[in-house]
């Protein structure tokens, strides 16, 4: 069964829920593209609001071919520039028009490439196509420049009557019988997030009551880890399972905990067993590369071994409800290791600018510490990037 992201996904911008007005601006840039000031546009707003599927659903519209890059693609200047000079300059497939979507570019922004931002603005100055950029927070400091040079269109968080509609209108599609208090609780819960509400959707599957929704897991913002893997554990083909953490918003190293030790009991028998762990085993394998030799495209290998792969491996799905932990024994071992994150965060930034090693680097985490106990250092904050979290824990 498709996933429902997927299956509604929307076809034509008609059936984009609770975005009017930012549709239209789209639109308007895309068909007046040559004569607009900002050669790139940026849609911003929560997460799961439609800015990427209002993309598509446009280009479908319009029948322009779309050309998606992630900005997990985009790690440092010298690959911004090699996609732009191969993308942005050349003539669309067959001479159709042609959109390049760039998703998520906030998450550019903080990598240790200083020339990322920079090496965009200038390439998409020379493009001849319309640039649609897609950001769920553009407050960043280190995104500024990109914000100023590309024209806003702000999404707005849907309201409980948007995704009330939005699950009625799936419910009448599939056939699915719920009661009003049971849809409007699942609306509510998902806090504005339309993609929120089809995965929690998907996960029942069937005929849901106010109870059943009652099991689901809380969701602020970001799709959890807990519909993460039940998706993967229950799917039957490789295309739906690829996408499960394509929107969770917790670190790859718990997502290894996370499969390592709930996989177990979904998988019974020995031969799926064995297959998944063999994934979940290569995966790590590359893990390891990325972090020893910092070769970031194995990220997209990891992604679809635990994912595709560990979904794959099974014999058959598991029709028993099981409900996922993590556990306590690698939890410590991950909480033993975060204390010590942002201290070699910090370090890896002072040795950056400061031209020394790490280990060297480290030493001198300490005098920054009282430096940021005692004194503002705005500037030092602002030189070295770090994060809000960051700085607290310099100054705690």
């Amino acid at each position: 069964m498709s996933l429902y992201t997927l299956k509604y996904m929307p076809k034509n911008t008609k059936q984009v829920f609770g975005q009017d007005l930012a549709v239209s601006q789209l639109r308007d840039y895309v068909l007046n593209y040559k004569s607009k000031k900002n050669k790139a546009a940026l849609l911003h707003g929560p997460i799961g609001i439609g800015k990427t599927s209002s993309v598509y659903a446009l280009a479908n519209e319009l029948g322009y071919e779309l050309l998606e890059l992630n900005s997990s693609d985009l790690r440092n200047s010298e690959s911004i520039r090699i996609f732009l000079d191969s993308t942005l300059g050349q003539q669309s497939l067959f001479f159709k028009p042609k959109i390049v979507l760039i998703d998520e570019v906030d998450n550019i922004s903080g990598r240790s490439d200083r020339g990322c931002i920079p090496a965009l603005i200038k390439g998409i100055a020379k493009s001849s196509f319309p640039v649609i950029a897609t950001a769920n927070d553009i407050t960043n400091s280190k995104l500024k420049s990109f914000v100023k040079a590309a024209q806003q269109i702000e999404y707005m968080q849907l309201t409980h009557n948007d995704i009330a509609h939005l699950i009625g209108w799936v419910c009448e599609q599939e056939g699915i019988k719920a009661g009003d208090k049971a849809v409007n609780t699942l609306a509510r819960r998902v806090d504005g997030d339309a993609r929120a509400a089809l995965l929690d959707m998907h996960s029942l599957r069937e005929d849901f009551s106010f109870e059943q929704v009652l099991t689901l897991t809380d969701r602020k913002r970001t799709d959890t880890i807990m519909n993460a893997l039940r998706i993967i554990f229950k799917s039957s083909s490789a295309e739906n399972a690829r996408t499960a953490l394509r929107d969770v918003d917790v670190d790859i190293n718990q997502v290894f905990l996370w499969i390592d030790y709930n996989l177990p009991k979904e998988y019974v028998d020995a031969t799926s067993l064995s297959r998944a762990y063999e994934y979940i085993s290569k995966a790590d394998i590359f893990r390891r590369r990325i972090s020893r030799q910092q070769h970031w495209r194995f990220l997209s290998y990891i992604n679809d071994l635990l994912t595709a792969g560990v979904a794959m491996a099974k014999e058959q799905k598991n029709t028993e409800f099981i409900k996922y932990k993590r556990t306590m024994r690698l939890l410590r071992i991950w909480q033993m290791n975060m204390k010590l994150a942002k201290k070699k965060e910090i370090a890896k930034k002072l040795a950056n600018a400061m031209h020394v090693s790490s280990r060297v680097a480290n030493e001198y985490v300490g005098y920054y510490q009282k430096m940021f106990k005692h004194s503002e250092c705005t500037e030092i904050a602002h030189e070295l990037e770090l994060s809000s979290d960051e700085v607290a824990w310099l100054r705690k």
